[in-house]
């Protein structure tokens, strides 16, 4: 196995500005987003002598501290300079080891850079700048249970659960478990950069958040530019079909609570338009006279039924045959009737 393979993992050709594999690119899309404003930040940043690409690599700018902070655990993270490598699934052995080659790559770079710096500042007659090791952060959408195991590493005092540390200052390393990490705000730009099973739950904890909050400022624009291009793909794996069905059952239903108040005709539309969608995403062909009849649906009951079978179903006729709930309710109706109806003499008998 070649070093130029163990280099970590592999870029496959961009797509309409995405990677093949967008849920990684979508945890770096989300970390520069939210750390750029704040310091240098660069995604697929090269590292020396060997070409090395770090997902993400940031240099905070003090100036910007305070509100750095208010990203909560990613701010706290990206404190110090550091490189930030992200994992939809848990890393194995030979994805750790390829982290810590371009760390430490990284390290040796910036000691290099930092004395040829602190060279012309002496021939200037100033002081030498102080050197900043850097960390490295490896975000993880599940445990990697071996390397936790074999490294012996236990659960960060001071830190939230899930982020475990790891050499000390000798390697100032850092693994952050998403699926461990405590289900509230602070986490949550964290959680939806790890992406993996656990992305549906971290939208729906965006979604809860109000509309000026800076979560949702910083995600919510890359989430729909995600969900716009997946759309438009005539085939999609179940990761990416579970994505969207995620972002158009949150994001429809938040829209459908933010014209509560509005005429029931709209909401009845945009229900509609929500189980055509999941249709569409399932792979399910919808002929022209069932689509007109879905649009042309104003219970908003029965269109939920239809938006919850089309999730799961695998014909349009499980999501549509309304006949079963028909005949049950009926035969429900009927049977109380009967009961009534043999109860009602036995009371008369009873009072005469």
């Amino acid at each position: 196995m070649t070093f130029r393979y163990l280099r970590f993992r592999t870029l496959a050709a961009l797509h309409e500005g995405l990677m093949r594999n967008r849920f990684d690119h979508l945890g770096k899309q989300i970390g520069k987003r939210a750390l750029g404003p704040f310091g240098a930040t660069v995604a697929h940043d090269e590292i020396s002598p060997e070409t090395q690409q770090a997902d993400l690599r940031h240099e905070p700018d003090p100036v910007h501290k305070a509100q750095r902070a208010r990203l909560g655990l990613l701010g706290r993270l990206a404190a110090v300079v550091c490189l930030i490598e992200i994992y939809g699934h848990a890393p194995n052995a030979e994805e750790f080891r390829a982290c810590l080659a371009k760390h430490i790559a990284f390290w040796q770079q910036r000691i290099r850079q930092a004395r040829a710096h602190n060279k012309k500042r002496r021939l200037n007659r100033r002081p030498p700048k102080a050197f900043v090791e850097p960390a490295l952060w490896i975000i993880t959408a599940g445990a990697p249970t071996a390397i936790l195991t074999k490294l012996k590493l236990r659960p960060a005092d001071g830190w939230p659960a899930g982020v475990y540390l790891f050499g000390d200052d000798i390697l100032r390393v850092g693994i952050v478990v998403a699926s461990e990490l405590p289900r509230e705000p602070s986490t949550l730009l964290v959680r939806l950069m790890a992406a993996g099973p656990l992305l549906p739950q971290a939208i729906e904890d965006l979604r809860a958040l109000p509309r000026n909050a800076q979560e949702r400022v910083i995600v919510e624009p890359i989430l729909l530019q995600l969900q716009h291009v997946l759309g438009k793909q005539p085939r999609r794996n179940l990761k990416e079909q579970e994505f969207i069905v995620a972002m158009h059952k949150t994001w429809e239903d938040a829209r459908i609570e933010g014209h509560a108040e509005g005429r029931a005709e709209g909401r009845a539309e945009t229900r509609a338009d929500a189980v055509l969608t999941v249709l569409r995403v399932r792979g399910i062909a919808v002929p022209e006279a069932a689509r007109k009849r879905i649009l042309a649906e104003k219970d908003l009951h029965r269109l939920e039924r239809w938006h919850e079978k089309a999730i799961v179903a695998t014909s349009l006729s499980e999501v549509l045959n309304d006949r079963a709930e028909g005949r049950s309710s009926k035969t429900a109706r009927a049977a109380a009737h009967k009961e009534r109806s043999g109860r009602k003499p036995a009371r008369v008998s009873a009072q005469r």
